[in-house]
């Protein structure tokens, strides 16, 4: 039998926030993509508090100012539209 996992309030939280965050970044990407092509974007309420083109650079810096970066969106911004066919 499947085990049931049953989320704390605060990864509940931790979770409706990266969702936020991650719709920000979808509502946001033609804007994103004209400012930050080729670069990863850090989103985090709303805004991009960080961005460049080493991802492992990035992480490093937010884990030094934030700590935990859990509910942080992190994401490359293409030049070209990327399509996923399932």
């Amino acid at each position: 039998m499947p085990q049931m996992v049953v989320l704390i309030k605060s990864q509940k939280e931790e979770l409706k926030k990266f969702e936020e965050n991650l719709k920000w970044f979808q509502d946001n990407y033609d804007d994103l993509k004209k400012k930050f092509a080729g670069e990863y974007v850090v989103v985090n309420d709303g805004q991009i508090v960080l961005h460049g083109k080493d991802a492992k650079e990035l992480i490093e810096k937010l884990r030094a100012e934030y700590g935990d970066i859990g509910s942080f969106v992190i994401e490359y911004v293409s030049k070209e539209k990327i399509e996923l066919i399932l």
